[in-house]
C-alpha cells in the first residue's frame, strides 16, 4: 500500500465533491423517491393492496438510502468519465439490491416470483420450498447484507473517484 500524503484527495474529499454536485443531488433525490415507490408499491401489489412488512422499517429505509447514494456516486463517476464501466455496473447493483429487497421484505407474497425463477433454473419442489423458507427466516439479515454491500460499493466507488481525480489533476 502506498503512503498517503496530505495533498492527495481521499474518499472524504470525493464524497464532498459528489454531495456538492447539483446533478448528483437530483439523482439521489429522484432515486430515493423511485426506490421508495418501488419498494412499497411492490409489497402492496403483492399483498393485494395491503401493506404488510415483515422486517424492521429502519432496514427498509437504510436500503433505500444506501442504494440511492450508490446510484448518485455512480452517476457522478459517469459524469466525470471516471471508470465508466465499473460505475454503471455498481449503479446497476443499487437497482438490483432495492428490487431484491422489496421481494424478500414482504409477508411471503414474493414466493410465486421466486419459486418461478428457481423452477426455471432447475430447482426441484423441495429445494424451492427450502429456499423460500430460508428467505423467510433470514429476510432481515439479507436486507442488512444488501445495505452493507451498498456501503462497500460506495466506499469503493469513492476510492476510484479519488484516485482518478488525482491522475486528472496531476497530483
Amino acid at each position: 500500500m502506498r503512503p498517503r500524503s496530505g495533498k492527495s484527495p481521499g474518499r472524504l474529499a470525493a464524497a464532498k465533491e459528489v454531495i456538492s454536485s447539483p446533478v448528483c443531488i437530483v439523482v439521489a433525490l429522484l432515486s430515493v423517491c423511485a426506490y421508495y415507490l418501488l419498494f412499497f408499491g411492490a409489497i402492496e401489489y403483492g399483498n393485494k393492496g395491503v401493506f404488510i412488512l415483515s422486517v424492521p422499517i429502519y432496514l427498509v429505509y437504510a436500503l433505500i438510502i444506501t442504494a440511492s447514494a450508490l446510484l448518485a456516486v455512480s452517476a457522478f463517476a459517469v459524469l466525470k468519465s471516471f471508470h465508466v464501466r465499473a460505475a454503471t455496473s455498481e449503479g446497476a447493483v443499487s437497482v438490483i439490491a432495492s428490487s431484491c429487497g422489496c421481494l424478500i421484505a414482504g409477508c411471503g407474497c414474493y414466493s410465486p416470483i421466486i419459486a418461478s425463477a428457481l423452477y426455471a433454473i432447475g430447482f426441484g419442489t423441495i429445494q424451492v420450498s427450502g429456499a423460500i423458507s430460508a428467505l423467510a427466516s433470514y429476510q432481515a439479515w439479507l436486507i442488512l447484507l444488501f445495505v452493507l454491500a451498498n456501503l462497500v460499493l460506495i466506499y469503493h466507488q469513492l476510492g476510484v473517484i479519488a484516485r482518478r481525480h488525482m491522475k486528472v489533476s496531476g497530483r
